[in-house]
């Protein structure tokens, strides 16, 4: 009889074998065929090829190989896995489902360009997160309810990291906006950056799952769980669109040649990087004050509301500043 894990162990097989294949090409400097006649090199030799350094087929090959030997162990024994490894995997799917749709939204928005063998990986982890959910034995929301405490302490410090790497990095944006242009080398200390904070707003997605299920149908009712759900949707699009698609092209009409401050590309981008920056610093301060408070006594539309307003001063306020800036360097 064919189970659930049985085809979870097939599509973890032949994600390692791609991921494999995918090496073998980049090391040995072999031409990639791509069947949807797009550039798949362009694709897997981008400067999102790697996270944190590390070559992402080579994360791949670590992820299937782990679920491929995982499942493996848990079809060969007859005993009852032990309740953290099975919550283990549970969790690495999950990452791995994350960060393939990060990875797609990068060819799609970022690279406009697309891989076939990059999205037929994303396709396994998104199998392999959809068997593990809903053809799973195991009741997840009873599971995630034994480790809430560390959970919650995982989310806390996911949350304080995210807060304080999305802060720097609106720091150094501004900073580096101050002489009109991002160089090579701040581009790289962004990057780096905003790869810490999306990997925080996975683990945020991810523990907050967690304290999620064994509680949904007091969270659903929560004026101040729903605000913070806006507020965190709100990160997530708002980075994407300020660190994938604003700043790379900031880096690249910047270098040798010479722009008018007051109108032009650069200048419409700059603003643009100036609001959803804006618009950053005060989601992320908001998230953390959300979760931090244990009671309010606002209803959704009052939480909602000062949330608006407060990202409106903000984004007036960033346009103030980045037009100072601008006059100054006329003068």
């Amino acid at each position: 009889m064919i189970t659930s894990s049985t085809i979870i162990i097939f599509i973890a097989f032949s994600g390692f074998l791609l991921a494999a294949y995918i090496r073998h090409k980049k090391v040995y400097k072999e031409a990639l065929i791509c069947p949807l006649k797009s550039n798949c090199e362009t694709v897997i030799f981008s400067d999102y090829s790697k996270f944190f350094g590390v070559p992402v087929e080579l994360l791949g090959i670590a992820y299937y190989l782990i679920v491929v030997l995982t499942y493996g162990i848990f079809m060969a024994l007859p005993v009852e896995m032990p309740q953290i490894l099975v919550f283990g995997v549970f969790s690495l799917t999950i990452v791995a489902f994350l960060f393939s749709l990060y990875l797609t939204f990068i060819q799609a928005f970022a690279l406009k360009q697309w891989c076939t063998w990059c999205l037929i990986s994303a396709g396994f982890c998104t199998g392999i997160f959809g068997l593990a959910v809903f053809a799973s034995p195991h009741n997840f929301a009873a599971l995630v309810g034994e480790y809430r405490t560390a959970i919650l302490t995982l989310h806390l410090i996911a949350a304080a990291i995210g807060l304080g790497g999305a802060t720097i990095t609106d720091v150094f944006f501004f900073k580096f906006l101050k002489d009109f242009k991002i160089s090579e080398s701040e581009s790289e200390i962004l990057r780096t950056l905003s790869q810490v904070i999306w990997f925080t707003l996975a683990l945020i997605v991810l523990t907050g799952i967690g304290l999620y299920l064994p509680a949904s149908e007091r969270l659903l009712i929560s004026s101040k769980f729903l605000v913070k759900m806006i507020v965190v949707g709100v990160i997530i699009i708002n980075g994407a669109f300020l660190n994938l698609l604003i700043s790379p092209k900031l880096v690249h009409i910047s270098f040798g040649e010479s722009h008018h401050h007051e109108s032009g590309e650069l200048h419409r981008l700059r603003k643009l990087a100036f609001a959803l920056g804006a618009i950053s610093s005060v989601s992320w301060y908001s998230a953390f004050i959300l979760g931090s408070l244990r009671r309010l006594s606002f209803s959704f539309q009052e939480l909602l509301g000062i949330y608006l307003i407060l990202v409106v001063i903000a984004v007036i306020g960033s346009q103030v500043i980045e037009r100072r800036l601008v006059k100054r360097a006329v003068l």
